[in-house]
């Protein structure tokens, strides 16, 4: 059985946003991919609509990734059905829909392990604010799928994964950290404090003593995006229990080459 805190291999390949070089980013195509890839686990970020429905998203508004245009905290989830989350990446997927959480967990039906990113634009102020409704639709969602076991809840909203934390303790939890956001702080202190299991990182800050100090307080490491061999040999190196990829496959083939 997959488990986030004792996995039964190292690091753990997890497709960031899904197989995304080769399918629409946080599409049921680019999760199907990064399965038949043999990807140890699926990142996909998730955002609130207007009507407080959970759908896989990464940006604020729409324009990027779909045919639409907006905030997509300002849309409905009917407004959202009828767009196109695929035929920006290539002409094959423009029947891709924007998937809701739900969608997400039922295809994924428990065969890899599911790192949700919580994302919120409107937190404002002390927490919990209304805004944090994200988390408590998030645990709903996650209960009906009796997916507990399965998921990782992350954020750069350290906020947000903390009333996880009181919400559903034993749920894994981890703090996302950038360099830019990371100057001038300790952001394993911070986690270590927080008693969260993963920190989570890019390229940049992920350096060798971080990871040696991490597992001396029992935390683990993610690094993101570990898209070359190069990136990999290092992460393997440093010792990183998670590399976060646009392209599983071809990780998992470097790994064992």
């Amino acid at each position: 059985m997959f488990s986030w805190t004792a996995p039964r291999t190292t690091p753990l390949i997890i497709a960031h946003r899904g197989a995304s070089r080769k399918a629409p980013e946080n599409t049921l195509a680019a999760f199907s991919r990064a399965i038949d890839d043999g990807a140890d686990g699926i990142e996909l970020d998730v955002r609130l609509t207007a009507d407080n429905r959970v759908v896989v998203f990464h940006d604020s508004r729409l324009e990027r990734t779909t045919d639409g245009a907006g905030k997509i905290e300002r849309c409905s989830s009917d407004e959202l059905k009828g767009l196109s989350a695929g035929s920006w990446f290539h002409p094959v997927f423009r029947g891709e829909p924007i998937p809701t959480l739900d969608d997400a967990l039922e295809l994924i039906r428990r065969r890899v392990g599911v790192n949700i990113e919580l994302k919120s634009d409107r937190l404002r102020g002390p927490a919990p604010t209304p805004k944090a409704a994200i988390v408590h639709e998030v645990l709903k969602i996650i209960r009906r799928h009796r997916a507990e076991h399965l998921v990782l809840l992350s954020s750069f909203h350290h906020r947000l994964v903390k009333l996880a934390q009181s919400l559903r303790p034993g749920i894994a939890t981890g703090f996302l950290y950038h360099t830019v956001t990371t100057f001038g702080r300790a952001p394993l202190r911070r986690t270590r404090r927080d008693s969260v299991d993963y920190l989570i990182v890019n390229g940049s800050s992920c350096r060798r003593r971080l990871v040696d100090r991490a597992h001396v307080a029992d935390i683990r490491v993610g690094e993101y995006t570990v898209n070359s061999s190069r990136r990999l040999r290092r992460a393997v190196r440093f010792g990183v229990d998670a590399v976060y990829t646009d392209d599983p496959g071809a990780i998992i083939a470097s790994l064992h080459s």
